[in-house]
């Protein structure tokens, strides 16, 4: 008799956390739980490849879930100590066994070889795979259930106004939930390494910023420039439990890679090298030391909703501009920048325009000093005293309230009266 045999992951909560499992063998254990349950199957170990070390926290564990199809053999006569070599694929079927006369029985958490996990842990009181089951008791029961273990999303609403993006997550318990319903009488690989999987998430981007990357990659359809032409079977895909993945697409002409979160936030590198990067909630970014950017084309930010604030607690700001206009325009909003210790330098090659539709209000402690030719067109108002250091032209007159005369130091004018030129202390009236 061989000593090879298949089987199914019925339990995973191993109590030493070394990553053991129990397994349902074929062949050798009966489906009717009444002989033997869940909780009495023994645990088995699983080889681990050679590129995990499986020692001190090194390596990588098993992604073997309830419901899984694995291969291995017994290392024990009495056939009670099962090793697990490897899991296998398949397709998936809504039974899961036929009865001799073809009847398909359907899949159920009362029956072995399927994915026993209930709702909550309480709903194993009183069945077979609680701790006092109907037919005796037992020393250990099933413990993790669907509440506390992870579930693909129900739906995500991804917003772009500035307000909390949300995860819906699934309301009703489906049991058994592995294999998933929805992957029944197709391949159990997954279905974007299949080339089948649906980048909506991904393509939901806001309409401005879609069009910025229409501009860039001139694609005729958005989604048929992002690349994502994946060929069975080039696309290595890792994808987790709770919707977590990992794409490393080698199909010829749309090489990629893709590291998505569940909630949405992506990051994913073209064929071309270009990034994609989407953060549907806050960002935080912190740098320990220095951090320098360098753009060879054209830089756009949008700020959707809110304020920007730029705060230097030391240091000096330069802004250098060689060549071209800087030009700022506040519709609706406020800019804020805030200098605690330094200098604010900007070195500008081109024009500057300022344009504001409300009051500019420029407030120092010290001189505000403008070293320039500057032309105010408009009303100027000076509330303190004036001084000048050269000559004042005015192709107009110059004026002075009624009742309030200039007084003026030294001054020369004409002799009206026929006595000549000369100097005097008070002006002719």
């Amino acid at each position: 008799m061989t000593n090879w045999y298949y089987g199914i992951v019925e339990d995973r909560n191993d109590p030493l956390r070394v990553g053991r499992v129990r397994v349902r063998v074929h062949g050798v254990h009966t489906d009717n739980k009444q002989f033997i349950s869940t909780p009495d199957l023994p645990w088995s170990q699983v080889i681990m490849p050679s590129s995990s070390a499986s020692l001190s926290g090194f390596g990588h564990s098993h992604g073997l879930v309830e419901g899984t199809s694995v291969f291995g053999m017994y290392r024990d006569d009495d056939m009670q100590d099962f090793i697990v070599f490897g899991s296998i694929m398949g397709i998936s079927q809504k039974g899961y066994k036929e009865t001799p006369s073809g009847e398909i029985v359907n899949r159920s958490v009362d029956a072995g070889f399927n994915d026993p996990r209930r709702a909550t842990a309480s709903e194993y009181d009183g069945t077979l795979d609680g701790l006092n089951p109907p037919t005796g008791k037992r020393p250990n029961s099933l413990s993790l259930a669907l509440d506390t273990s992870p579930q693909l999303p129900e739906s995500i609403e991804l917003k772009y106004d500035g307000t909390e993006n949300t995860i819906t997550e699934p309301t009703s318990k489906t049991t058994p939930y592995y294999p998933l319903s929805d992957y029944y009488d197709e391949s159990d690989l997954n279905r974007f390494a299949r080339a089948g999987g649906v980048y909506d998430i991904r393509d939901n981007l806001p309409e401005g910023f879609k069009l910025k990357l229409e501009e860039l990659y001139q694609p005729t359809v958005w989604k048929e420039e992002t690349g994502r032409k994946s060929l069975y079977p080039f696309n290595k895909v890792h994808h987790t439990e709770s919707g977590h993945m990992i794409e490393m697409d080698d199909s010829v002409g749309a090489e990629r890679l893709a590291v998505q979160h569940r909630s949405g936030t992506f990051v994913e590198i073209h064929r071309d090298g270009s990034e994609v990067h989407q953060i549907v909630n806050d960002h935080v970014k912190v740098t320990a030391k220095d951090d320098k950017v360098y753009i060879g084309g054209n830089a756009d930010v949008v700020v959707e909703s809110g304020n920007v604030n730029i705060e230097i607690r030391q240091g000096n700001v330069d802004l250098n501009v060689l060549k071209g206009n800087v030009t700022e325009t506040i519709s609706e909003g406020n800019v804020t920048s805030t200098i605690t210790k330094g200098n604010l330098t900007g070195t500008i090659g081109g024009t500057t325009d300022v344009t504001s539709e409300g009051k500019i209000t420029i407030t120092g402690n010290s001189t505000t000093e403008i070293i320039s030719d500057t032309t105010v067109t408009g009303t100027l108002h000076v509330t303190g005293a004036q001084t000048n250091a050269s000559t004042i032209t005015a192709d107009g007159d110059i004026k002075t309230k009624v009742g309030v005369g200039p007084s003026l130091g030294t001054h020369t004018h004409l002799d009206t009266a026929g006595l000549g030129p000369g100097k005097t202390t008070k002006p002719i009236s």
